[in-house]
């Protein structure tokens, strides 16, 4: 069937198009004329062009999202939050997934611009700052996602205090000698493990060994590295919990009796294997974001989440 155009509709209200489009747009038109407009649009399932809506709007109702890596649980909740926001104030969420790359971060960014998005969130890395930067100053909102650049808005956790969580609780187990394993060049990470150290150190423990990353092909042999000089090995991201625990039990090293085990972001699996986590809350930080766009405060707003230790036993007993 052909599809009906905003042609159809005129001529089954007797207007001319110009007057459709206003009465769409929500324009200036008699509440009778209106009323017609409507009735003829229902009545032949009609069906607005949102890209043409966007083009006299200067922008579309989209809201642009960029993740780095759909494999993190982290990033699953803060969509939900994302799009429950969205859905509320009737707009489609535009999805994209950079697979950790750079060059794509920085393409993805300027295709939400070149779509005219009516708000972008972005979790990637300082390369696509500047962009950004730029469709802020162009009328768009832009908000950043676990990192706090100048002069954009941004959602994040506190990470040093996350850290030092993880000290508190690995201190309270009777856990001395602590092995780190991060991801490389990842601000965030930098920042937890940095907290891990003032905890521990405070508490009059040795400072942790930290290993670091590119990937999980890396993850076992980082692993097999620190278990001969400590007893608990951290992870500071969910990205690479599976990898880590499946390192430590293929060695058969049984939670906490052999080996303590702390690590970042909670997700569904974790409760069942009794793996202690410190919990972002993920998807209040994406309803936060989205608010940020709707609402598109006039200067930028920095939001931090306080992290929450959830305690299962894989380090031991403590609080």
């Amino acid at each position: 069937m052909k599809r009906v155009t905003i042609g159809d509709v005129a001529a089954h209200a007797g207007v001319s198009t110009a007057t459709v489009s206003r009465v769409l747009n929500g324009g200036l038109v008699a509440e009778s004329t209106a009323a017609r407009v409507w009735e003829a649009a229902e009545s032949l399932g009609y069906s607005p062009n949102a890209l043409t809506r966007s083009i006299f709007a200067g922008r579309s109702s989209t809201i642009g999202v960029i993740i780095r890596d759909l494999s993190s649980p982290f990033y699953l909740d803060l969509i939900r939050g994302i799009d429950e926001v969205a859905a509320a104030s009737d707009s489609p969420v535009m999805l994209a997934n950079t697979y950790r790359r750079a060059d794509r971060e920085a393409a993805q960014v300027r295709a939400m611009d070149q779509q005219r998005v009516r708000g972008l969130i972005i979790t990637a890395d300082e390369t696509a700052d500047s962009q950004a930067r730029r469709m802020a100053e162009n009328g768009t909102p832009c908000v950043i996602v676990a990192r706090n650049p100048p002069g954009l808005h941004s959602v994040s956790l506190d990470d040093v205090a996350a850290g030092e969580l993880m000290a508190a609780h690995l201190a309270d187990c009777g856990r001395s000698r602590v092995g780190v394993v991060s991801g490389r060049n990842r601000p965030t990470q930098v920042k937890r493990v940095t907290g891990l150290r003032q905890g521990l150190v405070e508490r009059g423990l040795p400072e942790p060994e930290e290993v670091l990353v590119e990937n999980e092909d890396e993850v076992d042999a980082a692993v097999g590295s620190l278990l001969h000089r400590n007893d608990t090995v951290v992870c500071t991201t969910g990205r690479l919990t599976v990898s880590v625990h499946t390192a430590l039990t293929a060695r058969g090293l049984k939670m906490p009796d052999d080996i303590g085990f702390l690590t970042m972001d909670d997700f569904p699996w974790a409760s069942t294997l009794g793996i202690s986590v410190v919990a972002q809350p993920a998807y209040e930080m994406g309803r936060r974001a989205a608010e940020l766009v709707v609402e598109e405060p006039a200067v930028p707003v920095r939001i931090v989440f306080q992290p929450t230790l959830i305690a299962r036993g894989s380090c031991g007993s403590g609080t």
